[in-house]
């Protein structure tokens, strides 16, 4: 992989829950009440929320969208009361106090929103992000895949392109071949089980 990116969960202004604690409070009180928006079924925002509502025991209420952006307006004219976000999309309704941000996806904070906790210090254990990567065809030899590897994590270690990658919210994150191939194959099983648990897949 290049790069991590980050999401973030919201909620429309007019739900009273200032934090994931409070959130997750609201929702077991609430069973089947608290409604959240989605990219679409198997989305990665659909798979963000309902990893939280498993890990957390609570019932939420999916409403799927056809993609990202109806989604983010539905959330922000009240039409859902929360959801997942990546950051970079989240950042300029925050920003303008259209959405009430309560945590970010990844088990540490975000340099993008220092005062945001990660949802793991509510939800220990609690982490969903996503990555940009870099893929060759099955079949180039090694010594290529090496040299373009090596290639990767200089580039990544450069303070401007941290710096380019950080203006577009994602975080440089390096990995060997070999780390990459155990992350993958960790993500498809973990996406496998989540995705069978919720019913998108048998």
């Amino acid at each position: 992989p290049m790069a991590r990116q980050v999401a973030m969960l919201m909620v429309h202004p007019s739900l009273p829950a200032k934090s994931v604690k409070e959130f997750v409070t609201l929702a077991r009180a609430r069973p089947n009440e608290v409604n959240y928006g989605s990219a679409g079924h198997g989305s990665l925002l659909h798979l963000c929320m309902e990893k939280l509502s498993s890990m957390t025991k609570t019932r939420l209420v999916h409403v799927p969208f056809k993609g990202g952006g109806p989604m983010l307006i539905s959330l922000i004219t009240g039409e859902v009361t929360a959801s997942v976000a990546t950051i970079g999309s989240a950042y300029p309704h925050i920003q303008a106090g259209r959405l009430r941000p309560l945590g970010v996806t990844s088990p540490d904070r975000v340099k993008q929103f220092p005062n945001v906790p990660a949802i793991a210090e509510a939800v220990p254990g609690y982490e969903f992000t996503a990555w940009v990567g870099a893929f060759v065809p099955k079949g180039t030899p090694s010594a290529i895949v090496s040299k373009l590897n090596a290639d990767l994590k200089t580039a990544l270690s450069d303070p401007d392109v941290a710096q380019k990658l950080s203006k577009l919210t994602l975080d440089p994150m390096y990995m060997t071949p070999e780390q990459f191939a155990a992350r993958l194959k960790s993500d498809y099983d973990r996406y496998e089980q989540l995705m069978k648990q919720i019913g998108v897949v048998k």
